[in-house]
C-alpha cells in the first residue's frame, strides 16, 4: 500500500510538472506574439465589425511583406489583430460611409485617427515584453494616419526592428499619391484639409516599410501631368472601379468581387514579383499592374447590361492598348514612388520618335485582340530564320522559297544536261525539280528556234557570258508583282507573319526575284537541249547538237 501510495504520488507530480511547463511555453508563445494594428480607409469606421476585413489585411498585404520587413505577423494564430477606431470621414463628399455634409472634415478625422493609433500603440508596448514585433497597417486615409504616425516616431533609434509598416492606396504616397500630388494647396481652411505631408522614408536604417498601389488608382496612382486628360479621366476612373477593392470580398463588397480581379494567389505573386518592386530609403514600394484599363470599364459594364458585348467587346480590346500608350504619358515612371512629386504642368521627357513606335506598336496589338474576339486566328510572328539554298527539288518543297536564286537554278539545269548528254533519254524527264514538262518542251522547241539558239550556245566557254535563252512568253503567276508584293507585306507586318527570303535572292547577275522563269512553277520553262550550257567544250557540245536535232527531227 505504500509503494502503491508513492508511486501514485510521483506520477502526479510528474504531470504537474509537465503541465506547468507547457502552460509556461503556452504562455510565453501567447506573451511573444505579434500584433497588427489595422487602420481603416474613409466609410468604414470600426475595421472590427466588417467581416474579413483584417483578416484579408493580414493575409492579402501584412504576410507577404513579412518576406523583407519580418514581423512575425504571418496567420491569425501568431498575430494579434487590433482595429483602430475613428470617424473615417470626408466631409462634405456624399459617398456612403464618408459622411457628406453630416460628416467630419479631413483633419478632425485623421487626427483623432491619429490620436487613437498612438495611445494604441503606446498600451501595446506597456503590455507586450519588449521588441515584440507590431505592424501597423493603413488603408487609404488610414494610410496617411500610418504616414504621419512614422514621421512622428522617427526619433526612435534607426536600427529598431519590431516596428514595421504596411500602406495600401495610401493618399501621401510620395510620387503618386493624391494629397502629395496637390502638396502645393497646403492648408485648404474651407475643406480644413492639410495636403502634403509624404510618408517619411528615412526613419529606419533598413526596410521597415511597404507601400503597395494598384495602377491607375485615382487615390495612389494620380497622374504627375493633369493636363493629360484621358490620364486624369482614367485615374477618376480608377478610384471608382479600383480603390475601393484592395480588400475584397469583405463585409462591404460583392461576394465575387476580388482586389483588381486579383486572385489571392495572383496577388501574392504579383507582390512577390520584383519588377513591381522599388525600393527608396527604408521603404520597399510595390505597384501592381491593373488587369483592365479603369477608362474602358464603364463600356464593358454598359455591354454586359445591354448584352451588346459581342460589339463593345472586340472595339474597346482594339482601343485600349493604343489608350494605355497615351495615358502612361501623364505619369514620369522614371521617377522613384519614394520622391515627393507634386502636380507639373508639360512632360518634357518624352521621346517623340519612340512615342510614335509604342503606338503603332500597341495598334498592332489592338487590332490582334479584336480579331481574336470575333473568332479570327491570328497566326503568331514567326522567328527569322535564314535558309542556305541547295537543290531545285528542296526549293520547290517549300512554298516559301519561291524567290529562289538564279545561280541554283543555273547549276542544276547544267547537271542535268550533262547527264542527259551520257545517257540518251526523253528530254522530257530532264528537269530536277520532277515536273512533266512534255507540253512546255513542245510549245518551246520548235526546230527552228534550236537552229537559232544553237550556233550562240556552242561559241560561249563562260558562263557569264551565256545569252539568255529564248522562251515562251508566259505570265507570271498572279500575286508577284511590286504592287501585289507591297501589299502583302503590309498584311503581313499586320499578322506578324513573314516569308522566308532566300540569302541569294539579292546576289547581282542573277535574275529578277520577280521573274517567273525563277518559281518552282514556271521552272519547266528553263530546259535546256544538252550541249546549250557554257561549261561543255566545242567538241563534245557538237556531238550533243546532233544528237539533239536528231532527236527534234
Amino acid at each position: 500500500m505504500h509503494i502503491a501510495r508513492r508511486s501514485v504520488l510521483t506520477v502526479f507530480a510528474l504531470l504537474t510538472a509537465v503541465f506547468l511547463t507547457v502552460a509556461s511555453v503556452l504562455g510565453m508563445a501567447v506573451a511573444l506574439a505579434a500584433t497588427a494594428l489595422i487602420v481603416p480607409g474613409t466609410g468604414t469606421p470600426k475595421a472590427g465589425e466588417v467581416q474579413d476585413y483584417m483578416t484579408n489585411a493580414l493575409k492579402y498585404y501584412i504576410a507577404p511583406s513579412d518576406g523583407w520587413s519580418p514581423s512575425g505577423c504571418t496567420t491569425t494564430a501568431n498575430c494579434d489583430l487590433k482595429p483602430i477606431d475613428y470617424p473615417a470621414q470626408f466631409w462634405p463628399i456624399p459617398l456612403p460611409g464618408w459622411g457628406g455634409l453630416d460628416g467630419a472634415k479631413w483633419d478632425v478625422s485623421t487626427g483623432e485617427g491619429l490620436s487613437n493609433l498612438n495611445s494604441t500603440l503606446v498600451n501595446t508596448l506597456a503590455q507586450d515584453p519588449p521588441n515584440t514585433p507590431i505592424v501597423i497597417f493603413g488603408y487609404s486615409q488610414g494610410g496617411n494616419i500610418v504616414s504621419r504616425e512614422k514621421r512622428n516616431l522617427a526619433y526612435l533609434p534607426k536600427n529598431q526592428n519590431y516596428l514595421s509598416f504596411v500602406m495600401i492606396g495610401n493618399t501621401n504616397r510620395p510620387n503618386g499619391g493624391l494629397f502629395e500630388r496637390l502638396a502645393f494647396l497646403g492648408h485648404v481652411p474651407i475643406l480644413d484639409a492639410t495636403f502634403g505631408l509624404p510618408a517619411p522614408t528615412d526613419t529606419c536604417d533598413h526596410i521597415c516599410a511597404t507601400d503597395i498601389a494598384f495602377q491607375y488608382d485615382g487615390v495612389s496612382d494620380f497622374p504627375l501631368y493633369p493636363l493629360n486628360a484621358l490620364a486624369t479621366l482614367n485615374a477618376i476612373a480608377g478610384f471608382w472601379y479600383v480603390h475601393g477593392t484592395y480588400l475584397s470580398p469583405d463585409g462591404k463588397s460583392a461576394p465575387d468581387e476580388l482586389p483588381d480581379d486579383y486572385t489571392p494567389e495572383e496577388l501574392a505573386a504579383q507582390i512577390a514579383d520584383p519588377t513591381n518592386q522599388t525600393d527608396y530609403g527604408d521603404t520597399r514600394y510595390i505597384t501592381i499592374p491593373t488587369r483592365t484599363l479603369p477608362l474602358v470599364r464603364p463600356f464593358l459594364e454598359f455591354g454586359g447590361f445591354t448584352h451588346t458585348s459581342f460589339i463593345i467587346k472586340p472595339i474597346v480590346d482594339l482601343l485600349e492598348p493604343v489608350l494605355r500608350v497615351l495615358i502612361d504619358t501623364g505619369y514620369d515612371r522614371s521617377l522613384s514612388p519614394g520622391v515627393p512629386a507634386p502636380f507639373r504642368l508639360i512632360p518634357l521627357n518624352i521621346n517623340p520618335v519612340k512615342l510614335a513606335g509604342d503606338v503603332v506598336k500597341a495598334l498592332g496589338e489592338g487590332v490582334q485582340a479584336a480579331l481574336a474576339d470575333i473568332g479570327v486566328k491570328v497566326p503568331k510572328a514567326a522567328q527569322p530564320v535564314t535558309t542556305t539554298p541547295t537543290t531545285s527539288l528542296a526549293a520547290a518543297k517549300d512554298s516559301n522559297a519561291t524567290l529562289t536564286a538564279a545561280k541554283t537554278a543555273d547549276t542544276a539545269k547544267t547537271a542535268a544536261s550533262t547527264k542527259t548528254a551520257d545517257t540518251p533519254v526523253d528530254t522530257t524527264k530532264v528537269d530536277t525539280a520532277k515536273v512533266d514538262t512534255t507540253k512546255v518542251d513542245t510549245a518551246g522547241t520548235e526546230p527552228d528556234t534550236t537552229a537559232e539558239t544553237e550556233p550562240v550556245d556552242t561559241k560561249t566557254n563562260q558562263p557569264a557570258a551565256t545569252p539568255e535563252p529564248v522562251r515562251p512568253k508566259v505570265r507570271g503567276p498572279i500575286g508577284t508583282g511590286p504592287l501585289a508584293q507591297l501589299v502583302r507585306q503590309f498584311g503581313q507586318a499586320l499578322t506578324g507573319k513573314h516569308d522566308v527570303k532566300s540569302a541569294d535572292a539579292t546576289k547581282p547577275g542573277t535574275e529578277p526575284a520577280t521573274k517567273p522563269q525563277s518559281t518552282p512553277e514556271t521552272e519547266p520553262e528553263k530546259t535546256e537541249k544538252p550541249g546549250a550550257t557554257g561549261e561543255s567544250t566545242s567538241g563534245e557540245a557538237a556531238k550533243d547538237d546532233a544528237a539533239t536535232a536528231k532527236a527534234a527531227a
